[in-house]
């Protein structure tokens, strides 16, 4: 009977995780799974996590050769988050036609989700490199100040991160350390 439950235990927690995927391959959220992996390239957020990178541009006074190099970044951006939006829009309707099925294809699911993942990790890459090759084409006073762009959003990251440690902190400080009973939870 303990063998059933960790087995049942274990398929319900493969598939909701395969369905967090489905779900995080949705428009409005980031492009696909293991998030801390991947923060650095997401979408909208420009080549890593600068936020609007429009307001950069500006900054960097770019000549006619490195406003080429740039466009095309610009442009394997948006088509790759594109791509990766279409990658997550259909598995996210394989997930929705398993949900019709009596029993679930967990290792087929799986699979899918990895080739997903893998398509999205080389679209990642393909953007990366692009932003790298507009990187690489900066002059030393432009690279400072994309350099100094990074380590802001750094500082602006940890803050954020500092700020939810604590605050998770004080909500863990004024929790119950044990459970009511059941008789009292009435």
């Amino acid at each position: 009977m303990r063998k059933l439950k960790i087995a049942a235990a274990s398929a319900i927690l493969v598939a909701t995780s395969m369905f967090g995927v489905a779900h995080a391959a949705d428009a409005t959220a980031p492009a696909t799974g293991p998030h801390a992996a991947m923060h650095h390239m997401r979408g909208e957020h420009g080549p890593w996590g600068l936020g609007d990178i429009r307001k950069l541009h500006d900054q960097l006074k770019l000549d006619a050769q490195q406003e080429q190099a740039w466009q095309q970044a610009v442009n394997t951006s948006k088509q790759n988050h594109d791509a990766m939006r279409k990658n997550g829009e259909q598995f996210g309707q394989m997930i929705a036609q398993a949900k019709d099925q009596q029993v679930l294809d967990l290792a087929g699911m799986r699979a899918a989700r990895e080739k997903v993942f893998d398509q999205n990790r080389q679209l990642r890459s393909q953007t990366e490199d692009a932003w790298l090759n507009v990187y690489n084409g900066l002059n030393n006073d432009q690279k400072i100040l994309v350099s100094n762009a990074i380590k802001a959003r750094w500082a602006k990251m940890k803050a954020w991160h500092d700020k939810a440690m604590q605050h998770r902190g004080q909500m863990h400080k004024g929790a119950p350390a044990t459970p009511a009973p059941a008789s009292q939870a009435q």
